[in-house]
């Protein structure tokens, strides 16, 4: 607390211990022509995005079809299972009563 008194009472003030070297200059022509990631596996640009589209993955292929049943034709692989539903009944959510609903809703309180 004194210490804040002293600071605040000092006729320097504060000075920023931060130094700047000079004025911010923007430079005058800056290269935006595309290039791939310097970590990319092929080292090279997609020609078009449908091209990049047909080899992607995320959770499954992003490749649009226009038939809905083959769109729907990504199956889980062996051991893994996209929906709880699809599991054993013993890995299923357990359902709550009315009783169990109200003290978890009033925070455990016992009114």
């Amino acid at each position: 607390m004194n210490a804040t008194r002293l600071l605040r009472a000092s006729p320097v003030g504060r000075t920023p211990m931060i130094q700047f070297l000079g004025k911010r200059t923007t430079p005058q022509s800056i290269d935006h022509t595309p290039r791939p990631h310097p970590q990319a596996p092929t080292n090279k640009l997609p020609t078009s995005f449908a091209e990049y589209r047909q080899k992607a993955q995320q959770h499954g292929p992003l490749a649009y079809k226009t038939n809905t049943a083959a769109r729907s034709s990504v199956q889980p692989s062996e051991g893994q299972a996209f929906d709880r539903s699809d599991l054993p009944e013993r890995f299923w959510r357990l359902a709550l009563s009315k009783e169990e609903m109200d003290v978890i809703e009033s925070g455990g309180a016992f009114a």
